[in-house]
């Protein structure tokens, strides 16, 4: 509905090239402002539906808490592997 209204206000701005050369102030000018901030509510409130279902049916997983029992550690990243000896052939003297 909205975006039938912002066309509709369009195409009065632009009828017979009226806003061609307009002042900013001039009723095509105006009508065409009027399109286009009618473009830019139906985003603003597309985005705001868009996030308020995304809270309700996919919110982001809560972490775990951290065990009470062991030091937090700087990072939570596993150690670092043994060094093993290089893979293939070994070097022949």
């Amino acid at each position: 509905m909205l975006r039938a209204v912002s066309d509709y206000l369009l195409a009065a701005g632009q009828w017979r090239g009226q806003n061609r050369g307009a002042k900013p102030d001039s009723p095509p000018k105006m009508l065409m402002t009027a399109a286009s901030r009618s473009l830019s509510v139906l985003g603003l409130a597309d985005a705001a539906d868009l996030a308020t279902l995304r809270a309700e049916y996919d919110p982001a997983p809560t972490p775990d808490p951290p065990p009470h029992d062991r030091p937090k550690a700087a990072s939570d990243l596993p150690p670092a592997p043994p060094n093993s000896p290089p893979a293939g052939p070994a070097p022949s003297r």
